[in-house]
């Protein structure tokens, strides 16, 4: 008699050998996603740092340009950190000017933030180079949240 064997399916053995496989590689590919993640955002953050300075650059060559106005950055945030918070997103930067506020210096109507949206801490400042007596305007871009990927980078520009 020859009986025949049903052959549909998988074996509990091949079912377990195909799961085994399958969780080395999700444990081999997991933290390589992440740290593509984490390296990701941390680029995001140093782009968004950039466009705030391109921002504020080309608002001091605007003021720059307006005659009898001098020439200037927006403001430092007044807040503990200095951060670029919503509050100091909305306040107008020089009414005497206009009403533009940092806000309205970007596209979208609001002043880019961190992956983890949180502000970027932000001052600014000008010094006098004593040789020349030329002033120099500098403003400083630093990403101060813990828990981002660029934590503690900073940028410090000056015209």
């Amino acid at each position: 008699m020859n009986k025949r064997l049903n052959k549909n399916g998988f074996t509990m053995t091949e079912l377990v050998v195909t799961v085994a496989l399958m969780g080395t590689l999700l444990s081999l590919a997991a933290p390589k996603f992440t740290n593509v993640s984490e390296e990701t955002q941390g680029e995001r953050n140093i782009a968004n740092m950039h466009t705030i300075r391109e921002a504020f650059f080309h608002y001091f060559y605007r003021s720059m340009q307006r005659e009898g106005y001098v020439a200037h950055f927006p403001p430092s945030p007044k807040n503990e950190n200095n951060l670029m918070d919503d509050e100091w997103a909305e306040t107008v930067i020089d009414s005497s000017i206009s009403l533009t506020s940092p806000s309205n210096l970007f596209s979208r109507g609001a002043v880019p933030k961190n992956a983890n949206s949180y502000p970027f801490k932000y001052t600014t400042w000008k010094d006098t180079v004593e040789i020349t007596g030329e002033i120099r305007y500098y403003i400083k871009i630093e990403d101060i949240d813990i828990d981002s990927p660029s934590y503690g980078k900073s940028f410090t520009y000056n015209i």
